[in-house]
């Protein structure tokens, strides 16, 4: 597998039906959905996720290795976190990416958009 990370976001979970027709499953109401985005607005927490290469390369791979997939696409990136997926989305062809994200690293995502010229 090619690799050409270098260097420096994600977390989530998702329910739904799975195409079953049988409803999601309850939502966990003792789950601190406040210190889960306090959490994640955290630089550092980013620089631990951006840090990891395993994670960050398989990202990447994915990405770059299946150009044709985003390429003209619209591209939504729930959670984007540094907006590392979704620049990289960008890069990779889409033709207009949508980055939400509910924490303050809003602002440094945008920051690296612009930064990057996107």
């Amino acid at each position: 597998m090619r690799s050409s990370y270098n260097g420096g976001a994600m977390g989530g979970r998702a329910a739904g039906t799975g195409g079953s027709g049988k409803s999601a499953a309850p939502v966990d109401k003792e789950v601190d959905y406040a210190q889960y985005f306090c959490t994640y607005s955290f630089l550092y927490h980013q620089k631990d996720m951006l840090s990891d290469r395993v994670r960050m390369d398989a990202y990447f791979n994915a990405v770059f290795e299946n150009k044709h997939h985003f390429a003209g696409k619209t591209v939504l990136d729930v959670g984007t976190g540094s907006g590392i997926l979704a620049i990289w989305s960008a890069q990779a062809g889409a033709k207009k990416v949508y980055a939400v994200e509910a924490t303050t690293m809003a602002d440094h995502a945008r920051a690296l958009v612009k930064a990057n010229n996107l």
